[in-house]
């Protein structure tokens, strides 16, 4: 396998799997890449995108996405491309978000619930008044194609564009249809839930491979479960292998068993947040205020040390979504960071995985659990409030279950002594960590690493921090990936370096 004369790779270079998943991609219009999590389909993707528009004449390519990775695919655009990228959303009251698609960029980026308000702005979709339908313009082709779009990669396809009458589902199918180029990341592998292909295949290809009509689709493929009143539908056995040999005629799959010689048993990722204005001026005063009450300080001496990180933890509540007023706690209206947290964690729980979250504040642990409680998705807490046998209940229990797959647990307290791969661990799974919040000790984060980590452990470990930009969450995390405390880098750099980096 080589890749195409006169093209090179960007900032890294592919291992044969990527390049495989590449020249695949381009042998076909429409494709889908089906990589487990981990494997970069992000990364073939931009190749994917950089190559139509160095050979194939493409000017701009629209990425939509879940809301959580907006900015970490801007982040990774920039890193694997030569080209500009914008998250492309209304800048103020006034600026209508279908104006943002004519600013200066190659690659925008844009989420799935804002694909409706986009299409609706732009005249392409209408709302009957006192109705919940909506319908297409007569004219909508034309109006869409005043954008100029040359291809779409819709990521988390299997998630996102699931059902075949929800919204984002027709507004990223009537958005694929004029389109010349299309590209769907996922790594739920899609025939695990086979009557939700249609609504992919339908925005990939526009009705090539599954047709243009849901009901047919399902008639042709499925049969209804007798006796169950919420229609259940089955795929029909003498239809499996050709439903199957259709989707793999423009998807390809790589699973992690597979190539795994060429990437380590443990993986990295980090999930970069953006502070929206009135987090960020909270933020900016909480700062200011610490930073007044540390510039007084002459020498650095132990206590000053505790006192100072002290000072430090608001800045993390802040990004964790509350903050202490009056001796209260108080929630804040913003938790970019929460939300992330519980897209991530549905994702997970697609693909049929597990996933361990770690807090520092018992309050993060609450307020995590309240919204999953909210969305129906069952889950095991513990704190340092727990008991002994109360807390080895929690993590024994959480370890041996079949359908709790969610743990959340004060990494502090929870993170020495116990053990919470899943039992029934295969090797074609992933098992995730994600440090909602880390501490200032290196030795806190490596316990809480290695809960996942251990004999008896065979599924791949997968590491995810969720960063907020421009905080005190990236002074953290910088810190700890070069092996030392905060304590120590404080010391080390004084109190004019710490000033700059939080």
């Amino acid at each position: 396998m080589k890749l195409p004369k006169n093209f090179n790779i960007v900032g890294t270079e592919l291992y044969d799997y990527q390049l495989d998943s590449f020249l695949f991609c381009l042998q076909r219009p429409s494709s889908g890449l089906l990589l487990d999590m981990g494997l970069g389909k992000t990364l073939v993707a931009i190749t994917v995108a950089r190559y139509r528009i160095q050979f194939d004449g493409i000017k701009k390519i629209l990425v939509v996405c879940p809301t959580s990775v907006l900015y970490n695919w801007q982040k990774e655009i920039k890193k694997f491309s030569e080209y500009k990228s914008l998250i492309l959303h209304a800048s103020s009251k006034e600026e209508r978000l279908h104006k943002t698609l004519e600013k200066d960029y190659t690659f925008g980026i844009i989420n799935y619930e804002a694909l409706y308000p986009l299409l609706r702005d732009m005249g392409v979709i209408y709302t009957p008044a006192g109705k919940k339908t909506f319908i297409l313009a007569s004219n909508y082709q034309e109006l869409l194609k005043q954008i100029n779009l040359g291809m779409i990669i819709f990521d988390e396809s299997a998630r996102f564009i699931k059902n075949h009458d929800a919204r984002r589902t027709i507004c990223s199918i009537t958005l694929s249809n004029v389109v010349p180029y299309n590209l769907i990341l996922t790594g739920t592998p899609i025939a695990n839930r086979p009557l939700d292909v249609w609504s992919q295949f339908r925005a990939l290809d526009g009705g090539k491979t599954f047709g243009k009509d849901f009901y047919a689709f399902r008639g042709f493929y499925f049969y209804k479960y007798p006796n169950t009143a919420w229609g259940k539908y089955y795929l029909k056995k003498d239809k499996a292998f050709l439903f199957s040999s259709k989707i793999f005629g423009v998807c390809i799959r790589k699973k992690k068993e597979e190539v795994l010689e060429n990437l380590p048993k443990q993986l990295y990722s980090t999930i970069n947040i953006k502070m929206d204005s009135e987090l960020k001026k909270l933020y900016i005063d909480v700062k200011r205020q610490i930073i007044s009450e540390i510039e007084t300080v002459e020498g650095i001496t132990t206590l000053i040390i505790h006192s100072i990180l002290a000072k430090l933890v608001r800045l993390q509540q802040i990004t964790a979504g509350f903050t202490v007023k009056d001796e209260k706690i108080v929630e804040l209206i913003q938790q970019p960071k929460l939300d992330a947290l519980i897209e991530q964690i549905e994702i997970i729980l697609d693909q049929e995985e597990s996933v361990v979250v770690w807090c520092r504040f018992v309050k993060s642990i609450s307020m995590i659990a309240e919204r999953l409680t909210r969305l129906g998705i069952k889950h095991v807490t513990m704190s340092g409030q727990d008991k002994g046998k109360e807390k080895y209940d929690k993590w024994k229990g959480f370890q041996q279950s079949n359908n709790i797959n969610v743990f959340i647990g004060q990494v502090e307290s929870g993170g020495f002594g116990i053990e919470l791969f899943k039992l029934d661990s295969q090797e074609d799974k992933t098992q995730y960590t994600i440090f909602y919040e880390n501490t200032f000790s290196l030795d806190v984060r490596s316990q809480g690493k290695s809960r996942v980590h251990r004999i008896g452990q065979k599924s791949t470990c997968m590491y995810i921090d969720l960063i907020v930009e421009d905080s005190i969450d990236e002074f953290i995390l910088k810190t700890l990936e070069q092996k030392k405390n905060v304590a120590d880098m404080i010391l080390e750099g004084g109190v004019n370096k710490l000033k700059m980096e939080i």
